[in-house]
């Protein structure tokens, strides 16, 4: 394999399986450390279904940004292999730890089952079921934060290939489901992660047997036994997690959590006994001093992060201005050197033994008309070329994809951290009905891109950048008239819980007069627009900061320089990004 791939150069492989290779890269554009995944050259011919789930984990994942789930930066093809740019992960998959000697604390695997319901839920919110989660495709670092990988046989609702009857997936950790061929929804990957949890605290499957002689007996089990109790296993453990594990591994999906996150949070229970069932919230209340040290670690993170950006944009500006001095340098030796020529036959023809005939009047003439020849070609060298039309425009039109995609990418570390921080807005928002919202937290980020295809090239069209806050007081409003119901259709359609007092109504029963309080999160909204014909990017803002729509556009240097400004604006550290916004 050559040393780069796409724009990525390859630095070592650092995994290899029966369908592909893994390798350490760098990203020259921001010089980050990736992950390049790729597919084996002679994999045998199946109808192009390999390569096509092989482009689906990139499509699935892509989609998806969440601290638990390993983000996606990229996909691309050159000389027949596709491949696949993610974070490079530090640490160790499950499956090694669950072959390590040393068992997993109790409370730590409660707490990696716990990561992974979170991140399962995520994904299931999206339509995306994962359907082959197991301890390989989990890698834990060594702060103990886990995350989701290989979306390679994830099943999208909206996805035009069909997967009934299927049955992909590892079946050690298959759902009774998979087992029979029927179609994977989101409580199989419930089940495959109630095998996981076992595993972590028995050190054995539930339905695999040492006496197993083929794969049908284990498939049997798992559609048609039930599991030996947890208990019964290890007498040790604590009754409240045998139940948590008899409901993910229930044979009917019926029978099973509902939905990954109400798994999730029956284990955050259980790792917080003291805090009463009906009280527990994902998002802790978090000291105002600690919540300001945290938003500034996030900005001074950003900042870094833009500053290097801009000297690598620094350092592009100056490589493309040597290159125009070198060109024009070696036009300018051409000139200087066409005028040595004409000098020495001028000095040939003057000295001694010159013809008879130079006197001639003609000859005169004609060295007159050489000489101004010349003088054209002297200052032509002197002088720029005149512009390519065609050509200014595609190196435009290459500026703006550039500035697209460096927004992605900038945007995709904001996500990362915005997720992992959940940080404090600096400034108020303002939100439709419910006014000004002094104080709120930032969450549930999530970022995605398309592509669109322009003369001679694939270019990043559209970046949608999704998040929601958290008021930190329950926002409420007393509406009055037609604003009751104006209002509570709109929540309802952003689908934001809410509860509704109705304090009066009319002889119709309408409500007249009621307070509207907001118990939920509430969606904001960025989406950027490259435009390949006017050369600009359109930037519209819903509900960041301001209730409502704010629109700009930018041409591209103007855009490229106001992506940070954007983020700092929505995490309340200033106002710098209106004065784009005024222009």
């Amino acid at each position: 394999m050559s040393k780069t791939l796409g724009r990525y150069r390859l630095l070592e492989e650092i995994g290899r399986g029966a369908m592909g290779a893994v390798h350490r890269a760098v990203d020259p554009l921001i010089g980050r450390e990736v992950a390049i995944k790729t597919l084996h050259a002679n994999l045998p011919d199946d109808g192009g279904e390999t390569r096509e789930r092989f482009i689906r984990e990139a499509r699935s994942a892509g989609r998806l940004s969440h601290p638990g789930i390993v983000t996606i930066y990229d996909v691309g093809e050159q000389d027949g292999s596709a491949y696949i740019a993610m974070e490079l992960l530090a640490g160790r998959s499950l499956q090694q730890m669950l072959r390590s000697p040393e068992p997993i604390a109790l409370d730590a695997a409660v707490d990696l089952a716990a990561q992974l319901a979170e991140a399962l839920e995520h994904a299931h919110q999206s339509a995306i079921v994962h359907r082959d989660v197991k301890p390989a495709n989990v890698v834990v670092a060594p702060s103990g934060r886990c995350k989701l990988t290989d979306f390679g046989v994830a099943y999208v609702a909206s996805s035009s290939m069909t997967q009934t009857g299927a049955a992909l997936g590892t079946p050690r950790y298959m759902s009774p489901e998979q087992a029979i061929g029927q179609k994977a929804d989101a409580r199989s990957d419930i089940f495959s992660l109630g095998v996981i949890l076992y595993e972590m605290l028995t050190r054995r499957s539930p339905f695999e047997r040492p006496e197993d002689s083929s794969v049908f007996q284990l498939l049997y089990r798992i559609a048609r036994e039930p599991h030996p109790a947890l208990r019964v296993v290890d007498p040790r453990l604590p009754a409240a997690l045998e139940r948590i594990v008899d409901r993910a591994l229930a044979k009917k999906p019926a029978e099973r959590y509902p939905s990954a996150g109400e798994m999730a949070a029956e284990l955050r229970r259980f790792a917080r006994p003291s805090v009463h069932p009906g009280t527990y919230d994902k998002t802790l209340a978090v000291p105002a001093a600690q919540q300001a040290e945290t938003r500034s670690q996030l900005i001074d993170d950003l900042e870094e992060f833009s500053k290097r950006w801009e000297q690598q944009e620094q350092a592009r500006l100056r490589a493309e201005e040597e290159e125009r001095l070198r060109k024009e340098q070696q036009v300018r030796s051409w000139g200087e050197a066409e005028e040595r020529k004409r000098e020495a036959f001028q000095r040939e023809r003057g000295g001694e033994g010159a013809p008879a005939g130079e006197s001639d009047p003609r000859w005169q003439a004609l060295e007159g008309r050489a000489g101004a020849l010349e003088i054209l070609r002297k200052q032509s060298a002197l002088q720029p070329g005149r512009p390519d039309e065609g050509a200014t425009k595609e190196k435009q039109q290459v500026a703006l994809d550039q500035a697209m995609r460096a927004a992605f990418q900038y945007f995709a570390e904001l996500t990362k951290e915005v997720n992992a921080v959940e940080p404090a807005s600096g400034r108020p928002y303002e939100f439709l009905y419910l006014g000004r919202l002094p104080a709120v937290t930032l969450s549930d980020a999530w970022v995605d891109s398309r592509p669109a295809h322009i003369p001679g090239r694939d270019v990043c069209e559209l970046i949608e950048f999704r998040y929601r806050i958290t008021p930190s007081e329950a926002a409420s409003a007393t509406l009055l008239g037609d604003d009751v119901e104006r209002c509570e259709r709109y929540l309802a359609s952003l689908k934001v819980a809410f509860q509704a007092r109705h304090l009066a109504v009319n002889d119709f029963g309408k409500p007249t007069r009621a307070v509207v309080t907001v118990s939920g999160t509430l969606p904001c909204e960025i989406k950027i627009r490259g435009d390949y014909e006017a050369l600009t990017a359109t930037l519209e803002l819903l509900n960041v900061r301001r209730f409502g729509r704010t629109r700009c556009v930018l041409p591209t240097e103007q855009f490229r320089a106001s992506i940070d400004d954007l983020a700092r604006y929505l995490l309340g550290a200033d106002d710098e990004f209106l004065r784009h916004v005024s222009r």
